[in-house]
């Protein structure tokens, strides 16, 4: 609860941290979850970083030496038995669908909404491994799970970060570290967007849970938001009947720029209910999916029950007269849903059409879509 103290948070309520550190300073919590024993194994890690579709990658180097070296999985287990005795780290993304107790982990994290949350990635590291000195653009909790990991931080920030050239990772070319910690199991570090860091395992066996949290880019929400007026704008032209004569031709007068104005903002939609749908739209995107051209698109079946694709964005937003779900880009109204019911259907694995179709009329043609683009599939579980 926002105004409950939480050991995650080193004593304080959801509401002072999000009102004191929360994107503008770091944080330190030792025993953020007391007493914590480390539930995933590491070879449990590797296998899923041997899975197709997972997405994985080893990063090899150290910060003295810059000699850094990238390789992205699927993995051949084999390809771990060959891996030097130092200075190597494995990153596994999104572990939270893969793993049976990810989800009810993170939902200690629920003070933050579920938009705004991006993955638990999952690091595995011998001694000295580390992934160099960098910047994130997002809000990260770096909790360590096993053995121990050192993390620096320089503040302030230097004004034009600088980068190491002929690099797949975004590795700092200088860092000079200006304060330092050392993680043990169960300690938790917050820090805010922008906050150079390095973290450098001490041990053979050090694991740190990386719980992301990231933010749309403008220019990308103004682009999106301009496709899809594109979309709907017609051809018509501008127009002035009843325009007033002008004294001097060359100007660019008030009224023509009133008007001009306001044809503008109404060809963008500019009212709080479009706007609203279009943000739910856009934050409920999924990545774009190849369909399969060998397979012709399946039919939905309104008695079959599909299984969602766990990776699938699922929110609603609204009130009582106007609720609208948002489900991998599409806009479902669900004003006859109460808000605990259109929670619980954010939460569900799996789905008939037929269960839904009388409260959620407009489910079924955004469930043919999902069908068709592969998010959804028939659950034969």
């Amino acid at each position: 609860m926002p105004r409950q103290p939480d050991s995650l948070l080193g004593g304080l309520t959801p509401a002072e941290f999000l009102r004191d550190y929360w994107q503008q300073r770091p944080l330190l919590v030792r025993a953020a979850v007391p007493d914590f024993v480390n539930p995933l194994p590491a070879d449990e890690l590797a296998g899923l970083a041997c899975e197709p579709g997972v997405r994985s990658r080893l990063v090899l180097g150290h910060p003295e030496r810059k000699d850094w070296r990238v390789e992205y999985g699927p993995f051949a287990l084999e390809r771990f038995a060959d891996l030097p005795p130092n200075a190597w780290t494995l990153l596994v993304s999104e572990v939270e669908h893969y793993w049976e107790e990810g989800p009810d982990w993170l939902r200690r994290f629920d003070f933050i909404p579920h938009w705004r949350r991006d993955d638990l990635m999952v690091s595995y590291a011998a001694r000295d491994g580390s992934v160099g000195p960098h910047i994130d653009a997002y809000d990260v909790f770096l909790f360590q799970a096993q053995g121990r990991r050192r993390w620096q931080i320089q503040e302030p920030p230097p004004k034009s970060p600088i980068c190491l050239p002929a690099l797949p990772l975004a590795i700092l070319r200088s860092f000079d570290a200006s304060r330092e910690w050392v993680l043990e199991p169960g300690d938790m570090l917050y820090l805010p967007p922008g906050v150079p860091h390095l973290g450098m395992s001490l041990d053979d066996d050090c694991m740190t849970w990386s719980i992301g949290f990231r933010a749309p880019a403008w220019r990308d929400l103004l682009a999106a938001l301009l496709e899809a007026r594109l979309a709907v704008t017609g051809p018509e032209l501008f127009g002035d009947p009843g325009r007033s004569a002008v004294e001097r031709a060359r100007e660019i007068c008030a009224e023509d720029l009133d008007d001009l104005r306001a044809g503008l903002l109404n060809h963008l939609g500019a009212n709080s209910k479009e706007l609203d749908r279009f943000l739910g739209q856009f934050l409920s995107r999924p990545p774009d999916r190849e369909p399969d051209a060998e397979e012709p698109p399946a039919r939905l079946d309104p008695a079959q029950r599909y299984r969602f694709d766990p990776t699938l964005p699922r929110f609603w937003s609204g009130n009582a007269d106007d609720r609208t779900l948002f489900i991998g880009g599409h806009a479902v109204s669900a004003t006859a849903l109460t808000i605990a019911d259109v929670d619980e259907f954010c939460t569900l694995h799996t789905v008939a059409p037929r269960e839904w179709e009388h409260r959620l009329p407009q489910l079924a043609s955004a469930l043919q879509q999902l069908l068709t683009d592969g998010w959804i599939e028939p659950d034969t579980g």
